[in-house]
């Protein structure tokens, strides 16, 4: 790495170099805020001349003090400081978000830094540094290919207040929200229902007689809408994406598919149905037509589409347009769209690209897309999933889904809530929930007590599960949609994240509401408990809650309920302080009604 300095007019608050060869640039920077811990600098790069920049190296140090774990959009279940040792966290329009955030053993901010940049291509970590006991903080700028520019600017927020770590991240989600580049997308009352998905029920094998059965049910269950997995654009069954990029419907399944939608739609669902943008199957007339406009491979058997060029974003377009027009669907998945990734492609012979950046490309589609179908349908839903949750990506999206963990209560409880972080009032949904038909209804219940801070998406043939599962999933979804605006708009507390979120409330109105999903003690502060309702899920293994009560909280009456949602036991008006077991059974609910 180069480590000369470049010119400045000023000494900057970071260092600031030229990454890897000897690249002459200046740089001037502009504090905007300075603040009780919070600062906010302008950095503006000139170059002298039009020119490809080359990587520039932004990097500070920061104390080691109270410092337990660390949190980005990629992080998953390792939220340890050495977590990745040496690799960086890539971010572009389609790709994660800017933002890395550094926190204390009781959750709180200690570090959160993120940049205004999120449709180009960055790189950025915070790593251990060993010799002095800090955590290095590095951003690469212009480490793919890049237009030539003869300045750049780029704006770093660092956050240092003594905050919850959500609310940190809350901010700069909120920071990123009111600028013009990335003004979010209304979110329709529909994006909030709940969802039939047909992927783990029936993957590719549909049929829809059976389907418009699943969804008289579901929506006999209190589900919105039902979404359309692969499978509907092939006769193939054997997985894969050779057949995507026509985006034809398999006749075979459905003859008429715009009569298959309209009636599911009289039951009061809405329809969605599911493209994998970017692919282009090897057995598709879709890569005929556009095989020397490519990216890279992401499978043997499909391309991926160079958004680069004019010809493949109308041609995309056009293939939703026709959902929305010819079908009649309210609204699609948008899957894989992090494919169209910042490496260079191959050149066309036939036609010059009208983007370089590929990122910058994608981003050029997916707003067209939206401002496209927003003159069709106004209330169009746009599903994304994790990774693709970034800033830039709320402006062509109206609902962020869990990234796929069938049957996996623990990854889905972590996802929705990492995913809710940075998504402000954008739709978070959970990933499908499943279980094996033989479940007891306590470990079904777990499975859907876990995604209780999202909108569930629910996917189980009525078939093959039992009563008792069935009714666990009703009283669930009736739980759910009584207290939905608790869940989804009440302030989110989700504690001790290098645990991975054992406990999680929501507070909203009169209502507190908390969920401990391991057995551990939870602690109410019962000063700040300001409501006239506790309730209290019992969302892990064992049959009781534990909670301490910092000071005396006077309850009229408390009614627990089963995960079926029977009334079990009830206690008469008391007063409690301190630490009490209190008898919820596992995958239960204690309904208190303070004084």
């Amino acid at each position: 790495m180069n480590t000369k300095l470049p010119e400045i007019s000023a000494p900057l608050s970071i260092k600031i170099t030229a990454f890897e060869n000897d690249f002459s640039f200046k740089v001037e920077e502009s504090v905007l805020t300075q603040d009780d811990g919070l600062t906010i600098g302008r950095y503006t790069f000139q170059f002298g001349s039009s020119v490809v920049p080359e990587p520039i190296l932004l990097e500070w140090e920061v104390p080691l003090l109270d410092i337990a774990g660390k949190w980005h959009p990629e992080i998953n279940s390792n939220r340890s400081l050495t977590a990745d040792w040496t690799m960086y966290l890539n971010s572009y329009a389609t790709l994660n978000a800017p933002v890395i955030s550094l926190f204390s053993g009781r959750g709180e901010n200690r570090h959160c830094f993120a940049l205004s940049d999120a449709v180009n291509p960055l790189k950025i970590k915070a790593q251990v540094n060993e010799e002095t006991a800090t955590a290095r903080c590095r951003v690469i700028l212009f480490d793919a290919p890049t237009p030539e520019m003869d300045s750049y600017e780029i704006t770093l927020r660092r956050d240092e207040r003594k905050i919850g770590f959500e609310q940190a991240l809350s901010d700069v989600a909120q920071w990123w929200a009111d600028m013009e580049a990335y003004r979010p997308e209304s979110v329709p009352a529909s994006a909030l229902e709940p969802v039939y998905s047909t992927w783990y029920s029936y993957h590719q094998e549909l049929n829809p007689e059976v389907i418009e059965a699943e969804c008289q049910w579901a929506r006999d269950l209190g589900c919105g809408t039902v979404i359309l997995d692969d499978g509907w654009q092939t006769d193939d069954e054997n997985k894969g994406y050779a057949f995507c990029g026509d985006w034809e419907i398999a006749t075979s399944k459905f003859p008429d598919f715009a009569g298959h939608v309209k009636r599911i739609q009289q039951m009061g669902m809405k329809y969605m149905i599911w493209y994998s943008v970017p692919y282009a199957g090897l057995k598709s007339e879709t890569w005929k037509r556009f095989q020397n406009r490519v990216l890279p491979k992401p499978f043997r058997n499909a391309a991926c589409l160079d958004p680069r060029y004019r010809e493949v974003r109308e041609y995309l377009i056009e293939c939703y347009e026709r959902a929305v027009k010819e079908w009649g669907v309210d609204g699609l998945k948008l899957d894989f769209v992090d494919q169209f990734t910042a490496e260079l492609p191959g050149s066309d012979v036939d036609e010059k690209a009208d983007m370089l950046s590929v990122p910058a490309a994608a981003d050029r589609l997916l707003t067209d897309v939206m401002a496209s179908l927003k003159k069709i349908s106004p209330d169009i839903l746009i599903e994304f999933r994790q990774k693709y949750i970034g800033p830039a990506m709320r402006k062509y999206g109206n609902l962020f889904r869990a990234q796929d963990c069938p049957n996996d209560a623990l990854s889905n409880r972590v996802r929705t809530l990492d995913v809710r972080l940075l998504a402000g009032n954008t739709a978070v949904h959970s990933d499908m929930i499943m279980w094996h038909p033989e479940e007891s209804p306590e470990q079904v219940a777990h499975q859907l007590w876990a995604t209780l801070f999202s909108v569930p998406q629910i996917s189980v043939r009525k078939s093959v599960i039992t009563a008792d599962q069935e009714q666990t999933l009703r009283f669930y979804l009736e739980f759910w949609m009584e207290h939905r605006e608790l869940l989804l708009t009440g302030k989110l507390n989700p504690q001790y994240p290098q645990d991975l979120y054992p406990v999680v409330s929501a507070q909203h109105g009169n209502d507190t509401l908390l969920v401990g999903y391991a057995d551990r003690v939870i602690r109410i502060d019962a000063e700040a408990l300001s409501s006239e309702r506790l309730i209290l899920v019992n969302g892990g293994h064992e049959s009781r809650l534990v909670v301490d009560f910092t000071s005396e909280v006077e309850i009229e009456k408390m009614q627990i309920f089963t995960c079926q949602g029977k009334a079990i036991d009830h206690a008469s008006p008391t007063a409690l302080d301190g630490v009490h077991s209190l008898p919820i059974p596992v995958s239960g609910v204690a309904i208190c009604r303070l004084k």
